[in-house]
């Protein structure tokens, strides 16, 4: 149970604060245990990083899959559902996962930035593979499939920035704007 407890607060001490402004005597003390015994499962604050980092990247692969194999036959419904599960995931405090994505992916620790990022990369080429199927499988986009999932890559991307940065209501702004034009513009390619 222990371990469990160390991730989950590490967790919650690396999306609030950062990989630097975390202490893993800061996780000790949230855990109710001392310092010391962080390091009987992990040799150090790197590893526990990278276990949970590693952690949250599957579990995220795992409902990447689960919301692409329950596809519903409204194309444009579903897409813009995706998007806004995305924003749900991150906004719902008591799931960090989404928060820890997004701000490790655009601010990694310095000195671990090559192997987070090689990570996140695959999380996202995952994402477009997964689009790329959807738009393949569909007879309207089926001839325009890198276009309509690069584009779609793009606005969530846009959409994610907005979301960290300014917040929901800015998220929320700059989707109804977005949506509508996204979609239009790939039923008129």
């Amino acid at each position: 149970m222990t371990i469990t407890q160390i991730k989950k607060a590490a967790l919650l001490n690396f999306t609030e604060k950062g990989y630097d402004g975390t202490s893993l005597f800061d996780i000790a003390e949230e855990v109710g245990i001392k310092k010391q015994s962080i390091y009987s499962h992990f040799k150090n604050k790197d590893e526990l990083f990278l276990t949970v980092m590693d952690e949250v990247i599957n579990e995220e692969m795992n409902f990447l899959h689960h919301f692409f194999t329950h596809y519903k036959p409204d194309l444009k419904s579903y897409l813009e559902d995706f998007i806004l599960e995305f924003k749900e995931r991150y906004v719902n405090n008591e799931e960090y996962n989404m928060k820890f994505v997004l701000r490790m992916c655009y601010m990694p620790p310095f000195h671990l930035k090559e192997k987070v990022l090689k990570n996140f990369k695959l999380y996202f080429l995952e994402l477009e593979n997964l689009l790329n199927e959807l738009f393949l499988n569909t007879k309207v986009f089926s001839d325009k499939v890198s276009r309509a999932t690069l584009s779609f890559m793009t606005l969530l991307d846009g959409l994610l920035v907005a979301l960290i940065y300014g917040g929901v209501e800015r998220f929320n702004q700059k989707f109804q704007i977005s949506w509508e034009i996204y979609w239009n513009g790939l039923l008129n390619d």
